[in-house]
């Protein structure tokens, strides 16, 4: 890995020795002086193309300004490689990792320097299966989107490094990511932590074809919740309709519950309205449902049409409005002082003095 900072303090120590300013040394190599500046400041290096004129003014070698003078490598190949690439001899380079002169791991050293382009074209006459996946994590932000598939397609082919997949991600294309978990369905080897920070780069194709795998049992509930935040309404449809058609447990999709929209929502409490799902299933997604579906399930038990032992475990997630409605609906005799007492914390003071003031009068 290239030293930014003492590369530039040892450009800055060179030029010093030589008694030369910075303008002096921006002229001889046809760069600003702000360039030369910012080479000794550590804050960038100079162009690939120019490493070898600075190298030859100062008599040293590629290898020694790319090392800051430090010799951390004995036959260190860098300086061939900076050499052939300032001069444009890409196909040279692969030469040399092809014939095992150059290890791949001083390319991705020196591919800071190099333009994508240039490294794609180094890239593309490589032999195939050059590069590990732990490689081809170094070279991915500075390879072309077309080079890094290539690379990492011919990598893929046998196992799967999940850690490296998911560093490089940002990097793939999104057909790319899906061919590899596609591949890994079929391998019977994809496993919800292996999405984990994958999901994000993942297309809504991709997505929806994970969740179309659900019903088909090729793919677990728990890479589902993991995509869970990146699924599409469609595909989080689908999902809710298994749940209906009883192709799932509905306790399966709780997780979910978070991310599904109020219809999806709304479609799981018309399942248990019907009796279809355990009301427990209601109670459990009840701090998402909004107060529209709260308020609808309210009247229904304002006609009787609910039991109230069910409302009382909604209600820390009902509004002020909806119990005082609840409360104002229920006839007196209906009214157990012990379903009151269950209430009474999220009950308004005024509605509860009003309901154990005509309590204790019916008492009388």
């Amino acid at each position: 890995m290239l030293d930014t900072r003492k590369i530039g303090a040892f450009i800055s120590k060179l030029r010093k020795e030589k008694d030369m300013t910075q303008m002096g040394l921006a002229e001889l190599l046809n760069v600003s002086h702000q360039a030369v500046s910012k080479w000794e400041r550590g804050e960038s290096l100079p162009d690939i193309s120019i490493m070898p004129a600075i190298a030859r003014f100062f008599s040293i070698s590629i290898d020694d300004l790319m090392n800051a003078g430090e010799n951390k490598k004995m036959n260190s190949q860098v300086g061939k490689i900076v050499e052939e690439i300032a001069m444009e001899r890409t196909e040279q380079v692969a030469d040399l990792i092809n014939e095992g002169e150059v290890n791949i791991d001083e390319l991705a050293d020196v591919a800071l320097l190099m333009k994508a382009s240039t490294l794609d074209k180094v890239s593309q006459n490589l032999k195939p299966n050059s590069f590990s996946l732990d490689q081809i994590s170094r070279l991915a932000p500075f390879l072309g989107s077309e080079a890094l598939a290539e690379l990492v397609s011919h990598a893929t082919d046998e196992t799967i490094n999940w850690d490296v997949i998911s560093s490089i991600a940002p990097y793939l294309t999104s057909d790319l990511l899906s061919e590899i978990i596609e591949n890994s369905i079929i391998n019977v080897s994809l496993e919800a932590e292996h999405l984990t920070s994958i999901a994000p780069f993942l297309s809504e194709e991709s997505l929806d074809k994970l969740v179309q795998q659900l019903e088909a049992g090729t793919v677990s509930l728990q890479i589902i919740q993991v995509i869970a935040p990146f699924l599409s309404s469609e595909s989080m449809n689908n999902i809710v309709d298994l749940v209906k058609d009883e192709k799932l447990d509905a306790e399966q999709i709780i997780s979910l519950a978070p991310f599904m929209e109020s219809e999806q929502l709304e479609k799981l409490v018309q399942k248990a309205e019907e009796g279809t799902l355990n009301w427990q299933i209601v109670v459990r997604i009840a701090p998402f449902l909004n107060d529209e579906i709260l308020s609808r399930i309210v009247n229904q038990l304002a006609s009787d049409k609910l039991d109230v032992k069910r409302v009382l475990e909604l209600a820390p997630f009902l509004s002020q409005n909806n119990l005082n409605h609840l409360l104002e609906s229920v006839e007196l005799v209906n009214l157990d002082p012990d379903i009151l007492a269950s209430l009474a914390p999220f009950v308004g003071k005024e509605a509860l003095s009003k309901l154990v003031t005509a309590l204790i009068a019916q008492v009388k």
